[in-house]
């Protein structure tokens, strides 16, 4: 462990070098059936389409174990770094606000890492790298 004391500016860690973000990482777990879960997707969907939309979504989807299958467990990456703002958007997550999912958040620190895209304006298309 390091004897260097930790720097914060608005709730990020500057003891790093380089640009760090801060995002509030939401770890989903189903209570309810599949069944009840298939019949609500849609309205989780279009929830997360609408945070993505207002610039508040990083990233979403499911975990999945050894064999890459659906356990039921997600993982939602809101792109805030206000704790009482995070709780608010997965609160009003439609399968949390109806009790068919529970959840925890906590903070995440990113330091490292890279995100590209490609376009090739010949096709009109794009991709991550």
């Amino acid at each position: 462990m390091s004897n260097e004391i930790s720097k914060q500016v608005d709730g990020v860690d500057i003891t790093h070098a380089g640009m760090q973000k801060l995002f509030f990482v939401c770890v989903t777990t189903a209570v309810r059936p599949a069944e009840e879960l298939e019949a609500n997707l849609q309205g989780h969907k279009d929830y997360l389409k609408g945070l993505e939309d207002q610039g508040l979504l990083f990233a979403a989807g499911p975990l999945l174990d050894a064999q890459a299958k659906f356990d039921g467990t997600g993982m939602i990456v809101f792109a805030t770094s206000d704790f009482a703002q995070a709780k608010s958007l997965a609160d009003n997550d439609p399968f949390h606000a109806k009790g068919m999912r529970t959840y925890t958040l906590r903070p995440w620190q990113v330091n490292e890492g890279s995100l590209g895209l490609r376009v090739v304006f010949s096709s009109g298309k794009f991709s991550l790298v």
